[in-house]
C-alpha cells in the first residue's frame, strides 16, 4: 500500500478504501510438467480502472480493495459511500472482489471494536465473501506489528463471523529475516485452520529472488496468495526503476508458480498511478500511456494457456 494512501487512511481515522484486483489466467507450465492454476488480478484504489477498456480487455474477474476496519460503524459515512462506488463498479465489470481491512492510524483496535466492526461490514456489504484480516499487519510502524497473536486473532474472529467466506490469512510483507520470526508468533496464536495465506512480495520481486517466498512456505500450509504484488518504478527510498525495468521484475514474479505451484493468486498492484510522488507500481503511467509491464501482462493472459474463467470457489469453514 502506498504511503500516501496510509497518509490518508491515517488523517482521516476512519475507513479508507484500496484498491482493486481483477482475476483471470492461470501461469502456464512447462512441456514436461503441468503448472498450477493461477488466477491473475489487478489491485487499485480508483474504480475507474473497472470501465477502462484496456482493463475489459483482459477479461480478468476479481479484484482487491482495501478499507479501514471500523468502516462501517465510523460516524463519518464517506468511506462507507467510497465503499459502495468501489463494490458497484466491480459489479458492473462481473468482478468478484477480495476485500482487505486495515488500519486508521498507528494503533490497533481492541478485538470487541473490531469484532463490531467487521460484523457489521458484513451485514451492511452481504456480497463480499473474501477478506483479509489486515492488510500488512507487520508493517512496522504500526503498534499491531509487535502484537502478531493479535493479528492472528483478528483472522479467528473474522473467521467465525463468516462460516460461508473465505478468509486469507498473513496479509504480510516484512523482509525474509524480520518475517520469520513474525510468522512464527502469529501461526502458533492461530485457532483455526487458514485455506490460504496472503503475501507481498515486493522485496522478492524486486531483488529476484524467493526469500519472502520460502519463508512463508515454511511456516503455512494452503495456497499461497500473492495478493498485492508488482514490478515497481518508485516507492519512497528504494532506487527508482525504469519501465523496462519494471517489467522485467513484473515477468520474474509471473515465473514463480512453476517454481512454487503453492501460488494459486497473483494480484498486481496498482492499475494507475494518480501521483508523481511516493509509490508507483503502475500498469497505466500518469499521463495514461499503457508501460512495458502491460503489454507483459497482456501477453501472458492472451498467448499463454490460461483458463480465462473463474476459478473453483473454495469456502473456509
Amino acid at each position: 500500500m502506498t504511503p500516501r494512501i496510509r497518509a490518508r487512511i491515517i488523517r482521516a481515522a476512519c475507513p479508507a478504501a484500496v484498491a482493486a484486483a481483477l482475476l483471470a489466467p492461470a501461469a502456464a507450465a512447462p512441456a514436461t510438467a503441468a503448472a498450477p492454476a493461477v488466477v491473475i488480478g489487478i489491485g487499485d484504489q480508483n474504480p475507474a480502472f473497472f470501465s477502462d477498456p484496456r482493463f475489459a480487455s483482459l477479461g480478468l474477474t476479481e479484484a482487491r480493495y482495501i478499507v479501514p476496519w471500523n468502516t462501517a460503524i465510523t460516524r463519518d459515512g464517506r468511506w462507507r459511500a467510497q465503499t459502495r462506488q468501489w463494490l458497484a463498479a466491480a459489479k458492473a465489470a462481473g468482478v468478484t472482489p477480495l476485500v482487505s481491512f486495515t488500519g486508521t492510524g498507528y494503533s490497533s483496535p481492541k478485538v470487541s471494536d473490531y469484532v463490531r466492526a467487521v460484523r457489521t461490514f458484513l451485514h451492511d456489504f452481504p456480497s463480499v465473501k473474501r477478506f483479509t484480516a489486515w492488510n500488512e499487519p507487520d508493517w512496522i510502524y504500526r503498534s499491531l506489528a509487535r502484537q502478531p497473536q493479535l493479528a492472528a486473532t483478528y483472522y479467528d474472529v473474522l473467521q467465525s463471523s463468516c462460516h460461508s467466506c473465505l478468509v486469507v490469512a498473513g496479509d504480510v510483507y516484512l523482509p525474509a529475516p524480520q518475517l520469520g520470526p513474525w510468522l512464527k508468533a502469529y501461526t502458533r496464536a492461530l485457532h483455526h485452520h487458514p485455506q490460504a495465506w496472503a503475501l507481498h512480495d515486493y522485496y522478492d520481486v524486486r531483488d529476484h529472488v524467493t526469500s519472502q517466498l520460502r519463508t512463508l512456505q515454511r511456516y503455512t500450509r494452503g495456497s499461497i496468495w500473492l495478493d498485492e504484488t508488482g514490478g515497481v518504478e518508485h516507492r519512497g527510498h528504494w532506487q527508482r526503476e525504469s519501465p523496462a525495468a519494471a517489467a522485467a521484475n513484473e515477468r520474474y514474479l509471473f515465473s514463480l508458480p512453476q517454481r512454487f505451484p503453492r501460488i494459486s493468486r497473483i494480484y498486481h498492484y496498482q492499475w494507475q498511478v494518480t501521483t508523481r510522488d511516493g509509490w508507483d507500481s503502475a500498469l497505466v503511467a500518469f499521463d495514461g500511456r499503457v508501460r512495458p509491464a502491460y503489454n507483459l501482462l497482456r501477453s501472458l493472459v492472451r498467448k499463454q494457456p490460461y483458463a480465462i474463467k473463474k476459478p473453483p470457489y473454495a469456502i473456509a469453514r
